[in-house]
């Protein structure tokens, strides 16, 4: 029994493992370092999933200053309604 290749058949082989290769190092290689960030503030994540500037976030960050409203972990909640947040 022989496992002869043939010249396309090779070439399509080592572009296949090239390929995963490729694939697994860029899914594996910034997993460290995204998993060493912290992980971002309940208000500020709710703040850009509500779809907030984010360079103002940064400012309001850098500052120190709180965004307008109650800090904590309702803060999130309170400012989902959509009433308050468009009459800001």
């Amino acid at each position: 029994m022989t496992f002869a290749l043939e010249s396309s058949e090779l070439v399509a082989l080592v572009l296949a493992i090239v390929c995963l290769a490729t694939l697994l190092i860029i899914v594996v290689a910034p997993w460290r370092k995204v998993r060493a960030e912290p992980p971002l503030a309940d208000e500020v994540e709710t703040r850009l999933l509500l779809g907030d500037d984010p360079a103002e976030i940064a400012e309001e960050v850098d500052e120190g200053a709180s965004p307008d409203g109650p800090s904590g972990p309702s803060a999130g909640v309170i400012e989902l309604d959509p009433q308050r947040r468009s009459s800001a």
